[in-house]
């Protein structure tokens, strides 16, 4: 029920402001044109959702703590930037067009236009085209930063249009209030939040290239570190880094000692960079932690899938399992050469005697199949699964016609693009 918190956040909005168009026109003399009303109901729905991205763009714990983790969170985010679009673009189709000029089409189109290119870039990441089109993080940040500017313009729109809304009191306390919210959560993230966010503050150990794309670096705390659980990330900013942008990654060290460790795959213009720049002994800001994905919160008896470098939570969830800890590990990598860390997780698994672990080459083994492993007890397995989307939900099907329920299976949104 968790992943389907951000569609039953929407479906409530979409719910909440027909119930309000409901009141505000019972309660109001008519007649209202039915042509006027529906294309307001989408402009001010497409308004509201977009306003309530302001408000989720500062991941305030609230909203984690409510969606269930801060990737459904971003899922919501980005479902709520496609509605509006939609509604949107339906909108401008089912409004009568204004005989002459009028003002409101000068602010109108434009922010559509805008909305549809913030739309386009912040979905480029998982588009299927995205290994033609190259698009920098940094870019792809700046294109969510201005949103506010798109809503503000959605209201100096909707105001110069002298629309339905205005003439319903009930409607502009509702509209224009949840509006004003959203700019100021704008407002707020972009000038006073960076300056209240707690930043902990580490200094980068000896960087080693562990693989032929995977750098792994340590972070020694300067002060006080940050209290995080296995299987969590992180927001980090890297002085000696390409740019002075924060990007999240998981913490593949375990909670112990304060000490930090992230196991970094060159999978992009940033990550390749830091590969090659990044110098012992330069410091880092690290924010968080964030993130849901904690194993302690499934049932005895469990099954850890990892793909590549989705391995990286795992090698903490190993440094704090019990002798009592059911689980099963098994590690799907290309080749042979590519499991980076077999030795780190056989020691772990020699140490706990319930433990165990298998090695999936691809290139030897072919595809993994779960049918060919020996899963048990299905009714009460907990599986925890990182990798690939593609390979997760493959996975995901399997284990529901091997009588997996959906509920038993948890896995996080570690792409947050």
């Amino acid at each position: 029920m968790v992943r389907l918190r951000p569609i039953f956040a929407l479906a409530g909005t979409l719910a909440l402001n027909a119930m309000f168009w409901t009141v505000a026109l019972a309660t109001a003399p008519g007649p209202w044109p039915p042509v006027h009303v529906a294309a307001e109901f989408l402009s001010t729905t497409a308004l509201l959702v977009m306003s309530t991205n302001l408000m989720l763009a500062t991941r305030a714990k609230p909203f984690e703590d409510f969606f269930g983790g801060l990737d459904k969170v971003f899922t919501s985010h980005r479902l709520n930037g496609l509605t509006a679009v939609a509604l949107l673009s339906t909108h401008f189709l089912v409004m009568p067009e204004s005989v002459g000029w009028v003002p409101s089409k000068l602010v109108g189109y434009p922010t559509l236009t805008f909305l549809v290119i913030a739309v386009v870039i912040a979905i480029a990441p998982r588009a299927p085209w995205r290994r033609l089109v190259s698009l920098r993080y940094q870019d792809w940040k700046l294109s969510h930063r201005t949103q506010g500017l798109l809503v503000a313009a959605g209201v100096t729109h909707s105001l110069l249009a002298h629309p339905l809304v205005l003439g319903l009191p009930i409607m502009r306390v509702w509209v224009y209030g949840v509006a004003a919210l959203g700019l100021t959560a704008y407002v707020f993230r972009e000038t006073v939040q960076p300056m209240l966010l707690q930043r902990h503050h580490y200094r980068v150990g000896r960087p080693v290239h562990v693989g032929r794309d995977i750098l792994e670096i340590p972070l020694e705390p300067e002060r006080d570190a940050i209290a995080h659980v296995a299987g969590q990330f992180a927001f980090v900013r890297f002085e000696g880094g390409p740019t002075s942008e924060q990007h999240p990654f998981t913490i593949s060290s375990g909670p112990a000692g304060g000490r930090l460790r992230f196991s970094v795959k060159a999978s992009g213009d940033y990550t390749r960079a830091l590969q090659r720049c990044l110098a012992a002994d330069s410091g880092a800001l690290v924010e968080g932690p964030y993130g849901r994905f904690d194993f302690r919160t499934g049932g005895p008896h469990q099954l850890w899938i990892a793909g590549g470098i989705g391995i990286t939570p795992f090698l903490a969830f190993l440094s704090t399992i019990d002798d009592e800890s059911d689980v099963r590990l098994i590690w799907t990598v290309r080749s042979a050469t590519d499991a980076i860390y077999l030795d780190e997780i056989e020691r772990a698994v020699a140490r706990h005697p319930r433990a165990g672990f298998t090695l999936h080459s691809s290139d030897t083994a072919g595809h993994l199949l779960l049918a060919d492993v020996d899963v048990r007890r299905t009714e009460e397995l907990s599986v925890f699964i990182c990798g690939p989307v593609s390979m997760r939900n493959a996975f995901i099907a399997e284990l529901r016609a091997m009588g997996v329920r959906r509920s038993q299976i948890h896995y996080e949104e570690f792409s947050l693009r």
